[in-house]
């Protein structure tokens, strides 16, 4: 009597290399045998093929994990989604999360949209965690946007998207976070001093954000975001050599970077366009994939003649100064 087959369960990984392997003409049977697997498995992975491509891409562009074997979603989706989108825009402003810190903020999401039976538990984090490949690093260790090799994939690609772009019209635009009343975390002292009494960090900060094009001879004039409406240092400025917006925590949102790309980048490039003799010629902006910046569909302009393209998070930790890099041959 044969022996019982052992269950094998394959994750999402193996089902694409065996779609891969399937469309290059191994046979069904011969991977039944690779995978240690029944015929019809076989079968099914190669039916459910649109379905299973279709949902690896949704999970390559949430950083969930291959590693997973199967499909299943979470049960309150709209909550699994805002407690993501609030993660990755706290880590692409460098903050550290903690499992606590995710699960208190779980918590007030859930009552704000209605989820009044939602418990924010160990075995929630561990599948959450598990369904968008978020792991934990030391802070001084493993660099989280240092990926080398995802790097080098996105480059190849782009280049092959980039080139029917001039680089003078290929952007890219990135905000980082200004704690401007910080003070140094040195001092000079004299012989006379045995220490240096320490002081209070401040947290006022700001948001900036830069834009320049690939080769460097168009830089466009900041963002710059504050809290205050009306800031007193402004008082009697009749024009400000950057583009000042407010919002109550001085953070970036989805509706101040559209207002920035209709009232600052196209007016700044066309008119950059028009100085070097090349107007009507099509634009790229790159920009990373925050929560905050809308999509692409969203910041097309001019019947397709300004498009945006989204990049890896933080890939300038790998590529400095990425864009050049991205455009050489």
């Amino acid at each position: 009597m044969a022996s019982k087959r052992k269950r094998v369960v394959l994750s999402l990984a193996d089902k694409l290399k065996i779609i891969e392997q399937l469309d290059k003409g191994v046979t069904g049977k011969k991977l039944s045998e690779i995978y240690g697997v029944g015929q019809a498995t076989i079968c099914d992975i190669k039916n459910s093929k649109s379905t299973l491509l279709n949902f690896v891409s949704v999970l390559e562009n949430e950083d969930g994990s291959s590693s997973r074997k199967t499909m299943k979603t979470a049960t309150n989706k709209n909550l699994e989604d805002a407690v993501f989108k609030w993660f990755l825009q706290q880590r692409s402003m460098g903050n550290p999360i903690s499992g606590p810190i995710l699960c208190e903020k779980a918590k007030i999401l859930a009552e704000k949209l209605g989820y009044s039976s939602f418990k924010a538990s160990n075995g929630w984090l561990r599948n959450f965690k598990f369904r968008h490949g978020v792991r934990e690093l030391d802070l001084a260790g493993e660099k989280l946007s240092a990926d080398s090799a995802a790097a080098e994939n996105f480059i190849e690609k782009f280049k092959t998207a980039a080139e029917s772009y001039d680089p003078e019209f290929v952007y890219n635009a990135d905000e980082t976070g200004l704690v401007w009343k910080a003070l140094p975390k040195t001092t000079l002292a004299s012989k006379r001093e045995s220490s240096a009494p320490g002081h209070k960090v401040s947290k006022e900060r700001v948001t900036v954000l830069n834009c320049a094009n690939s080769t460097g001879n168009h830089k466009l004039p900041l963002l710059l975001i504050g809290q205050s409406k009306n800031p007193r240092a402004f008082k009697n400025v009749k024009k400000l050599p950057l583009f000042y917006k407010s919002q109550p925590k001085a953070w970036m949102t989805a509706a101040l970077f559209t207002e920035w790309y209709d009232e600052v980048f196209i007016p700044e490039v066309k008119k950059h366009q028009k100085s070097v003799g090349k107007e009507g010629s099509k634009v790229l902006l790159i920009v990373d994939n925050a929560p905050t910046h809308p999509t692409a569909e969203l910041l097309e302009r001019e019947k397709g003649q300004f498009k945006t393209t989204f990049c890896l998070p933080m890939l300038q930790v790998c590529c400095n100064p990425w864009t050049s890099l991205l455009l050489k041959q």
